[in-house]
């Protein structure tokens, strides 16, 4: 029988109401770290924060992610304004939930160039580059604004149903093992859990959080008026979640499988790039004996530079690229990306064209690749700082 009534000698999880003014601090010094840099080198960072997606849920999304704090205060500046909250109605977000899933598994496994130039204008990424300093377009800049304004109304739109990366953190964290867990048996079925939670889950029917859409606000939490209904700690395997475990590491696998599969017979690298000095010199000679008459008089950009090989290092999408340019005959022989923390499906875009692009015409005035345009922008003004340097061979 549900009770809505309190009990008479209920005790609020009092302690818990400064959690939102600590997470919104952290969410703060997130987004100033991004300003500064903090998050250039991306690989170490990333691997904490999927090592803790996978023992205790998805932390990035609701901590970290700069976009997500956008939305959070556009959503806090509603509430000053007197905007009433709606929810997506359950019959509809229980299938719309998934299509962010589905962008993830274009995006991993599907190359068209109309998917990478849709993606081009996520507000996620672009707002990243907008606090890394870099501009960006016009259309990128509406997407962003009308994804905060639509936050006034609506809990975190984009993170909710379209961000293929906290799909990413979503599929990591199915595997963990603490998470939020609701005792039935001091529940008053107030459904204040369900009603604060930002993502749309119905906390109030289950006894363990196993959503993939949890970012581990613990808005349900704080909100919860009963002490110790709502926590957090280790779950408990019974027969259900031994056989979730199963299929899931199952899934995992086979989805691993598959995609070492894809990048094989792709030709992409599985175990990583060979030496990449060995690999420079190498390229280099062949590029010298590949030289043709014609070629050499053509006089581009490397005019007056003497042989050697240049170093340089310019901001792509995320970080900054480094690549290492030879010069021969005052020609550009070769161009080879040392360095890189761009996303690979874009970045690789950018890496399969723009240097044989700018070797081809000896000069970095050359197109970007569509879908992929702030990488090609980090190689190309990462070719213009080696020229512009010492060689260091």
């Amino acid at each position: 029988m549900t009770n809505n009534r309190l009990p008479t000698n209920y005790e609020r999880n009092t302690p818990m109401k400064t959690l939102p003014k600590i997470r919104l601090t952290v969410q703060l010094l997130c987004i100033s770290l991004t300003i500064v840099g903090f998050f250039t080198n991306f690989q170490v960072t990333l691997l904490i924060i999927l090592v803790a997606t996978i023992v205790a849920g998805t932390f990035y999304c609701g901590w970290v992610c700069p976009f997500g704090t956008v939305q959070d205060l556009f959503s806090r500046l509603g509430k000053k304004l007197g905007i009433r909250k709606r929810k997506m109605p359950r019959p509809i977000h229980k299938y719309l939930k998934y299509v962010r899933y589905i962008i993830f598994g274009l995006v991993m496994f599907i190359s068209a160039d109309i998917i990478f130039t849709i993606l081009s204008y996520d507000p996620r990424g672009n707002f990243s580059m907008i606090l890394s300093g870099t501009m960006v377009t016009t259309i990128a800049f509406i997407v962003i604004l009308s994804f905060g304004l639509i936050a006034l109304f609506f809990e975190r739109p984009f993170c909710n149903y379209l961000c293929y990366e906290g799909a990413k953190y979503g599929l990591f964290s199915s595997l963990r093992f603490i998470t939020i867990k609701r005792d039935t048996n001091s529940c008053v079925d107030c459904s204040k859990c369900d009603k604060v939670c930002p993502m749309n889950i119905e906390v109030s029917k289950t006894e363990q959080v196993d959503s993939l859409q949890c970012i581990n606000c613990f808005e349900c939490v704080v909100a919860c008026p009963v002490k110790d209904t709502l926590t957090y700690g280790p779950i408990t395997l019974n027969k259900r979640n031994k056989q979730r475990y199963g299929l899931i590491s199952l899934i995992i696998l086979v989805g691993i499988g598959t995609y070492l599969v894809y990048n094989m017979l792709n030709g992409e690298s599985i175990l990583g790039s060979d030496d990449i000095s060995n690999s420079i010199s190498v390229q280099a000679e062949e590029s010298t004996m590949e030289l043709t008459i014609a070629q050499q008089t053509l006089i581009g950009e490397a005019e007056g530079i003497v042989d050697g090989v240049y170093t340089g290092t310019a901001h792509g999408f995320k970080g900054p690229v480094t690549v290492a340019v030879t010069v021969r005959s005052q020609m550009i022989t070769d161009i080879i990306v040392t360095d890189n923390v761009d996303d690979a499906k874009w970045f690789n875009r950018a890496e399969a064209d723009i240097p044989d692009d700018i070797i081809d015409a000896q000069s970095t005035d050359v197109s970007a690749v569509s879908g992929a345009t702030y990488s090609s922008y980090g190689i190309i003004d990462a070719v213009k700082d080696a020229l512009n340097g010492d060689p260091t061979q």
